[in-house]
Protein backbone atom coordinates (compact mmCIF):
# COMPACT_ATOMS: atom_id res chain seq x y z
CA UNK A 1 0.00 0.00 0.00
CA UNK A 2 1.61 3.01 -1.16
CA UNK A 3 1.03 6.65 0.31
CA UNK A 4 1.99 10.02 -0.31
CA UNK A 5 2.10 13.45 1.85
CA UNK A 6 3.03 16.27 -0.20
CA UNK A 7 2.85 19.89 0.36
CA UNK A 8 4.56 23.35 -1.14
CA UNK A 9 8.69 23.30 -0.15
CA UNK A 10 7.76 26.22 2.25
CA UNK A 11 4.58 28.18 4.18
CA UNK A 12 5.63 31.29 5.03
CA UNK A 13 2.64 33.06 7.52
CA UNK A 14 2.96 36.79 8.94
CA UNK A 15 2.03 40.05 9.38
CA UNK A 16 3.16 42.57 6.68
CA UNK A 17 5.69 39.48 5.54
CA UNK A 18 5.56 40.75 2.30
CA UNK A 19 8.28 43.13 3.08
CA UNK A 20 10.24 40.22 3.25
CA UNK A 21 9.60 38.89 -0.05
CA UNK A 22 12.91 39.78 -1.28
CA UNK A 23 14.55 37.52 1.59
CA UNK A 24 12.16 34.64 0.88
CA UNK A 25 12.43 34.42 -3.58
CA UNK A 26 15.84 35.81 -3.79
CA UNK A 27 17.26 32.17 -4.37
CA UNK A 28 14.96 31.08 -6.87
CA UNK A 29 16.21 33.85 -10.03
CA UNK A 30 16.04 37.22 -10.69
CA UNK A 31 13.63 37.60 -13.14
CA UNK A 32 9.79 37.15 -11.97
CA UNK A 33 6.28 37.15 -14.05
CA UNK A 34 3.59 38.80 -11.87
CA UNK A 35 0.11 38.01 -11.93
CA UNK A 36 -2.77 39.96 -10.41
CA UNK A 37 -5.87 41.33 -10.62
CA UNK A 38 -5.78 44.76 -11.72
CA UNK A 39 -6.98 45.91 -7.91
CA UNK A 40 -4.17 43.56 -6.67
CA UNK A 41 -1.41 44.95 -9.07
CA UNK A 42 -2.36 48.64 -7.90
CA UNK A 43 -2.44 47.63 -4.57
CA UNK A 44 0.72 45.34 -4.00
CA UNK A 45 2.42 45.50 -7.16
CA UNK A 46 4.71 48.20 -5.89
CA UNK A 47 4.87 46.86 -2.45
CA UNK A 48 6.61 43.93 -4.00
CA UNK A 49 8.74 45.92 -6.92
CA UNK A 50 9.86 47.83 -4.14
CA UNK A 51 10.96 45.06 -1.78
CA UNK A 52 12.70 43.34 -4.20
CA UNK A 53 14.79 46.36 -5.24
CA UNK A 54 16.72 46.61 -8.32
CA UNK A 55 18.41 43.76 -8.06
CA UNK A 56 15.34 41.39 -9.70
CA UNK A 57 13.20 42.01 -13.17
CA UNK A 58 9.64 42.05 -12.40
CA UNK A 59 7.07 41.61 -15.78
CA UNK A 60 3.72 42.29 -14.40
CA UNK A 61 0.63 41.00 -16.11
CA UNK A 62 -3.07 41.61 -15.19
CA UNK A 63 -5.23 38.62 -14.94
CA UNK A 64 -9.22 39.02 -15.83
CA UNK A 65 -12.28 36.37 -15.43
CA UNK A 66 -12.10 32.63 -15.01
CA UNK A 67 -8.83 30.47 -14.20
CA UNK A 68 -9.21 29.10 -18.07
CA UNK A 69 -7.05 27.71 -20.90
CA UNK A 70 -6.87 30.83 -22.22
CA UNK A 71 -5.84 32.83 -19.57
CA UNK A 72 -3.01 30.00 -19.05
CA UNK A 73 -2.02 30.54 -22.61
CA UNK A 74 -1.77 34.13 -22.30
CA UNK A 75 -0.12 33.93 -19.15
CA UNK A 76 2.51 31.07 -20.27
CA UNK A 77 3.26 33.04 -23.43
CA UNK A 78 4.41 36.14 -21.33
CA UNK A 79 6.46 34.63 -19.24
CA UNK A 80 8.30 32.58 -22.32
CA UNK A 81 8.58 35.96 -23.81
CA UNK A 82 10.25 37.42 -21.11
CA UNK A 83 12.50 34.09 -20.20
CA UNK A 84 11.06 34.27 -16.46
CA UNK A 85 12.86 32.15 -13.75
CA UNK A 86 9.50 31.38 -11.80
CA UNK A 87 5.44 32.54 -11.70
CA UNK A 88 4.00 34.64 -8.71
CA UNK A 89 0.32 34.50 -8.71
CA UNK A 90 -1.07 36.75 -6.39
CA UNK A 91 -4.67 36.99 -5.59
CA UNK A 92 -7.47 34.41 -5.07
CA UNK A 93 -7.91 31.12 -6.27
CA UNK A 94 -8.35 31.81 -9.95
CA UNK A 95 -5.21 34.13 -10.03
CA UNK A 96 -3.75 31.07 -8.41
CA UNK A 97 -4.70 28.29 -10.58
CA UNK A 98 -3.27 30.11 -13.61
CA UNK A 99 -0.38 30.81 -12.26
CA UNK A 100 -0.22 27.15 -11.27
CA UNK A 101 -1.05 25.83 -14.96
CA UNK A 102 1.18 28.56 -16.59
CA UNK A 103 4.18 28.01 -14.31
CA UNK A 104 3.49 24.04 -14.66
CA UNK A 105 3.74 24.48 -18.96
CA UNK A 106 6.95 26.64 -19.06
CA UNK A 107 8.52 24.68 -16.54
CA UNK A 108 9.55 27.13 -13.51
CA UNK A 109 8.39 27.54 -10.26
CA UNK A 110 5.33 28.73 -8.88
CA UNK A 111 5.24 31.35 -5.77
CA UNK A 112 1.80 31.77 -4.64
CA UNK A 113 1.03 34.55 -2.60
CA UNK A 114 -3.10 34.88 -1.35
CA UNK A 115 -4.71 38.15 -0.47
CA UNK A 116 -7.89 36.26 0.74
CA UNK A 117 -8.03 33.39 2.69
CA UNK A 118 -11.10 31.97 1.02
CA UNK A 119 -10.13 28.69 -0.69
CA UNK A 120 -7.06 26.42 0.22
CA UNK A 121 -5.89 26.51 -3.69
CA UNK A 122 -2.77 27.97 -2.32
CA UNK A 123 -0.91 24.82 -1.40
CA UNK A 124 -2.04 22.02 -3.77
CA UNK A 125 -0.13 20.68 -6.80
CA UNK A 126 -3.29 20.69 -8.81
CA UNK A 127 -5.45 23.63 -10.66
CA UNK A 128 -9.10 23.69 -10.91
CA UNK A 129 -10.03 24.85 -14.90
CA UNK A 130 -12.88 26.59 -15.57
CA UNK A 131 -14.69 27.29 -19.01
CA UNK A 132 -15.28 30.87 -19.86
CA UNK A 133 -19.24 31.09 -19.12
CA UNK A 134 -17.62 29.79 -15.15
CA UNK A 135 -18.77 26.04 -15.70
CA UNK A 136 -16.44 23.50 -14.62
CA UNK A 137 -13.67 22.83 -17.62
CA UNK A 138 -11.43 20.36 -15.67
CA UNK A 139 -9.14 19.74 -12.77
CA UNK A 140 -5.22 19.22 -13.86
CA UNK A 141 -2.45 17.57 -11.93
CA UNK A 142 1.26 18.81 -11.65
CA UNK A 143 4.47 16.97 -10.59
CA UNK A 144 5.22 19.51 -7.34
CA UNK A 145 3.45 21.70 -5.32
CA UNK A 146 4.21 25.33 -5.28
CA UNK A 147 7.71 26.47 -3.99
CA UNK A 148 6.64 29.29 -1.93
CA UNK A 149 3.60 30.13 -0.46
CA UNK A 150 3.56 33.88 1.14
CA UNK A 151 0.68 34.63 3.69
CA UNK A 152 0.50 38.30 4.65
CA UNK A 153 -1.63 38.35 7.29
CA UNK A 154 -2.28 41.67 7.10
CA UNK A 155 -3.39 41.62 3.32
CA UNK A 156 -5.81 38.82 4.56
CA UNK A 157 -7.19 40.85 7.51
CA UNK A 158 -8.14 43.64 5.06
CA UNK A 159 -9.98 41.53 3.18
CA UNK A 160 -13.61 41.29 2.99
CA UNK A 161 -14.68 39.58 6.05
CA UNK A 162 -16.96 37.10 3.51
CA UNK A 163 -13.91 35.95 1.92
CA UNK A 164 -12.82 34.76 5.40
CA UNK A 165 -15.91 33.13 5.85
CA UNK A 166 -16.11 31.46 2.72
CA UNK A 167 -12.53 29.94 3.51
CA UNK A 168 -14.02 28.78 6.41
CA UNK A 169 -16.39 27.15 4.29
CA UNK A 170 -13.84 25.19 2.12
CA UNK A 171 -11.84 24.26 5.15
CA UNK A 172 -15.39 22.70 6.60
CA UNK A 173 -15.12 20.15 4.12
CA UNK A 174 -11.64 19.07 4.46
CA UNK A 175 -11.99 16.49 6.89
CA UNK A 176 -15.48 15.50 6.54
CA UNK A 177 -14.20 14.38 3.04
CA UNK A 178 -11.26 12.94 4.07
CA UNK A 179 -12.81 10.66 6.26
CA UNK A 180 -14.68 8.98 3.92
CA UNK A 181 -11.82 8.45 1.60
CA UNK A 182 -9.65 7.31 4.61
CA UNK A 183 -12.23 4.64 5.26
CA UNK A 184 -12.61 3.19 2.16
CA UNK A 185 -8.80 3.31 1.64
CA UNK A 186 -9.37 5.38 -1.72
CA UNK A 187 -6.48 7.48 -3.29
CA UNK A 188 -5.95 10.69 -2.44
CA UNK A 189 -4.73 13.73 -5.35
CA UNK A 190 -1.47 11.65 -5.28
CA UNK A 191 -2.97 8.62 -6.46
CA UNK A 192 -1.81 6.94 -3.49
CA UNK A 193 -3.30 6.27 0.08
CA UNK A 194 -3.50 8.77 3.00
CA UNK A 195 -1.47 8.59 5.77
CA UNK A 196 -2.19 9.46 9.44
CA UNK A 197 -0.25 13.24 8.99
CA UNK A 198 -2.80 13.85 6.60
CA UNK A 199 -5.54 12.85 8.54
CA UNK A 200 -4.20 15.01 12.27
CA UNK A 201 -4.03 17.94 9.77
CA UNK A 202 -7.73 17.29 8.60
CA UNK A 203 -9.12 16.96 11.56
CA UNK A 204 -6.99 19.53 13.36
CA UNK A 205 -8.48 22.02 10.43
CA UNK A 206 -12.07 21.02 11.73
CA UNK A 207 -11.30 21.34 15.24
CA UNK A 208 -9.56 25.31 14.62
CA UNK A 209 -12.73 26.13 12.77
CA UNK A 210 -14.81 25.29 15.58
CA UNK A 211 -12.91 26.32 18.47
CA UNK A 212 -11.94 29.92 16.66
CA UNK A 213 -14.21 30.46 13.80
CA UNK A 214 -16.26 32.75 15.13
CA UNK A 215 -13.86 35.03 17.24
CA UNK A 216 -12.15 34.99 13.95
CA UNK A 217 -14.68 36.76 11.84
CA UNK A 218 -15.29 39.43 14.45
CA UNK A 219 -11.67 40.09 14.75
CA UNK A 220 -11.86 40.48 10.95
CA UNK A 221 -14.92 42.47 10.90
CA UNK A 222 -13.17 45.04 13.00
CA UNK A 223 -9.51 44.69 11.12
CA UNK A 224 -7.56 43.76 13.96
CA UNK A 225 -5.23 40.87 14.49
CA UNK A 226 -5.71 38.05 16.74
CA UNK A 227 -4.86 34.47 17.99
CA UNK A 228 -8.19 33.45 16.70
CA UNK A 229 -7.75 35.08 13.45
CA UNK A 230 -3.93 34.31 12.66
CA UNK A 231 -5.21 30.69 13.67
CA UNK A 232 -7.93 30.64 10.87
CA UNK A 233 -6.19 31.73 8.38
CA UNK A 234 -3.93 28.86 8.69
CA UNK A 235 -6.73 26.60 8.68
CA UNK A 236 -8.30 27.96 5.81
CA UNK A 237 -4.72 28.27 3.59
CA UNK A 238 -2.56 25.71 4.60
CA UNK A 239 -3.85 23.10 6.81
CA UNK A 240 -7.30 22.35 4.16
CA UNK A 241 -4.31 22.31 1.79
CA UNK A 242 -2.81 19.72 3.06
CA UNK A 243 -5.67 17.84 4.46
CA UNK A 244 -7.97 17.97 1.23
CA UNK A 245 -4.93 17.17 -1.35
CA UNK A 246 -2.99 14.22 1.15
CA UNK A 247 -6.33 12.97 2.56
CA UNK A 248 -9.01 12.89 -0.53
CA UNK A 249 -12.72 13.26 -0.40
CA UNK A 250 -15.77 11.84 -1.17
CA UNK A 251 -18.53 14.23 -1.99
CA UNK A 252 -18.33 17.61 0.34
CA UNK A 253 -17.36 19.12 -3.25
CA UNK A 254 -18.93 17.37 -5.38
CA UNK A 255 -22.19 19.01 -4.88
CA UNK A 256 -20.45 22.36 -5.17
CA UNK A 257 -19.48 21.63 -9.24
CA UNK A 258 -22.58 20.43 -10.17
CA UNK A 259 -24.14 23.40 -8.88
CA UNK A 260 -21.74 25.20 -11.08
CA UNK A 261 -23.35 23.68 -14.34
CA UNK A 262 -26.61 25.79 -13.60
CA UNK A 263 -24.41 28.15 -15.66
CA UNK A 264 -27.87 30.06 -16.65
CA UNK A 265 -28.15 31.19 -12.95
CA UNK A 266 -26.21 34.76 -12.59
CA UNK A 267 -26.31 34.77 -9.01
CA UNK A 268 -23.24 35.27 -8.01
CA UNK A 269 -21.64 32.76 -4.40
CA UNK A 270 -17.96 32.35 -3.41
CA UNK A 271 -16.38 28.69 -3.81
CA UNK A 272 -16.56 28.36 -0.34
CA UNK A 273 -20.14 29.42 0.38
CA UNK A 274 -21.58 26.81 -2.22
CA UNK A 275 -18.76 24.00 -0.56
CA UNK A 276 -20.58 24.54 3.20
CA UNK A 277 -23.98 24.13 1.18
CA UNK A 278 -22.23 20.70 -0.43
CA UNK A 279 -20.94 19.15 2.81
CA UNK A 280 -24.34 19.44 4.33
CA UNK A 281 -25.50 17.51 1.28
CA UNK A 282 -22.57 14.98 1.64
CA UNK A 283 -23.39 14.83 5.29
CA UNK A 284 -26.87 13.93 4.61
CA UNK A 285 -26.29 11.75 1.74
CA UNK A 286 -23.97 9.71 4.11
CA UNK A 287 -26.34 9.07 7.12
CA UNK A 288 -24.13 11.04 9.56
CA UNK A 289 -25.73 11.49 13.15
CA UNK A 290 -27.66 13.83 14.28
CA UNK A 291 -25.23 15.20 16.66
CA UNK A 292 -22.63 15.93 13.75
CA UNK A 293 -24.84 17.71 11.57
CA UNK A 294 -26.29 19.82 14.25
CA UNK A 295 -22.82 21.04 15.21
CA UNK A 296 -21.96 21.73 11.46
CA UNK A 297 -25.34 23.86 10.59
CA UNK A 298 -24.80 25.67 13.79
CA UNK A 299 -21.02 26.42 13.12
CA UNK A 300 -22.61 27.73 9.64
CA UNK A 301 -24.99 30.05 10.88
CA UNK A 302 -22.94 31.43 13.65
CA UNK A 303 -20.45 32.38 10.89
CA UNK A 304 -22.94 32.76 7.86
CA UNK A 305 -22.12 30.35 5.60
CA UNK A 306 -25.61 29.02 3.48
CA UNK A 307 -27.45 26.05 4.84
CA UNK A 308 -30.48 26.46 2.77
CA UNK A 309 -30.85 26.86 -1.48
CA UNK A 310 -32.41 29.87 -0.90
CA UNK A 311 -29.06 31.41 0.77
CA UNK A 312 -27.13 29.92 -2.26
CA UNK A 313 -30.48 31.51 -4.29
CA UNK A 314 -31.58 28.07 -5.72
CA UNK A 315 -34.45 27.69 -3.65
CA UNK A 316 -36.74 27.37 -6.74
CA UNK A 317 -34.89 24.78 -8.79
CA UNK A 318 -36.68 23.25 -11.32
CA UNK A 319 -37.00 19.05 -11.95
CA UNK A 320 -35.03 19.27 -14.75
CA UNK A 321 -32.46 21.45 -12.70
CA UNK A 322 -32.55 18.45 -10.01
CA UNK A 323 -31.72 16.30 -12.63
CA UNK A 324 -29.04 18.18 -13.89
CA UNK A 325 -27.43 18.45 -10.59
CA UNK A 326 -27.79 14.72 -10.08
CA UNK A 327 -26.26 14.06 -13.50
CA UNK A 328 -23.12 15.95 -12.84
CA UNK A 329 -22.88 14.32 -9.21
CA UNK A 330 -22.79 11.06 -10.83
CA UNK A 331 -20.49 12.05 -13.33
CA UNK A 332 -17.73 12.89 -10.66
CA UNK A 333 -15.64 10.33 -8.76
CA UNK A 334 -16.49 11.69 -5.43
CA UNK A 335 -19.62 9.54 -5.02
CA UNK A 336 -17.15 6.60 -5.78
CA UNK A 337 -15.20 6.96 -2.53
CA UNK A 338 -18.94 6.70 -0.27
CA UNK A 339 -19.46 2.83 0.84
CA UNK A 340 -22.27 1.92 -1.16
CA UNK A 341 -23.76 2.87 -5.10
CA UNK A 342 -25.05 6.94 -5.30
CA UNK A 343 -27.52 7.23 -7.05
CA UNK A 344 -29.22 10.00 -9.34
CA UNK A 345 -32.35 9.57 -6.49
CA UNK A 346 -29.81 9.80 -3.54
CA UNK A 347 -28.24 12.67 -5.09
CA UNK A 348 -31.30 14.86 -5.63
CA UNK A 349 -32.93 13.59 -1.86
CA UNK A 350 -29.05 14.44 -0.30
CA UNK A 351 -29.83 18.32 -1.04
CA UNK A 352 -33.76 18.42 -0.77
CA UNK A 353 -32.59 16.64 2.75
CA UNK A 354 -29.69 19.51 3.38
CA UNK A 355 -32.26 22.19 2.70
CA UNK A 356 -34.92 21.12 4.87
CA UNK A 357 -32.62 20.49 7.47
CA UNK A 358 -30.93 24.07 7.26
CA UNK A 359 -35.06 25.51 6.80
CA UNK A 360 -35.29 23.92 10.19
CA UNK A 361 -32.00 25.65 12.06
CA UNK A 362 -33.82 28.99 10.37
CA UNK A 363 -37.12 28.84 12.47
CA UNK A 364 -35.64 28.27 15.36
CA UNK A 365 -35.55 24.46 15.26
CA UNK A 366 -32.93 21.55 15.86
CA UNK A 367 -32.59 17.67 14.65
CA UNK A 368 -31.49 17.66 18.64
CA UNK A 369 -34.60 15.72 20.70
Amino acid sequence: MTQIFGGPAKYIQGYDELQNIGKHISYIGRNFLLLASKNRMNDLGKVIKDNLGEDFNVTELVHVGESSWKAVEKTEAVGRENNVDAVIGMGGGKVIDTAKTAADRLGVPVIVIPTIAATDASTGSLSVIYNEDGSLDEEVHFDKNPEIVLVDTHVIMNAPTRFLVAGMGDALSTYIGARVAYAQYKDNEYGAKPMEASMALSKLSYDLLMKHGVAAKLACDQKVMTKDLNKIIEANTLLSGLGMESSGGGTDHTFYYAFCSLTHREEHMYHGEFVAFSTLCSLVLSGEPAEEIDEVVRFCRAVGLPTTLKEIKMDDLTDEEYDMIAADVLNQGGPKNHPFEVTAQDAIAAVKGADAIGRLYEEGGSLII
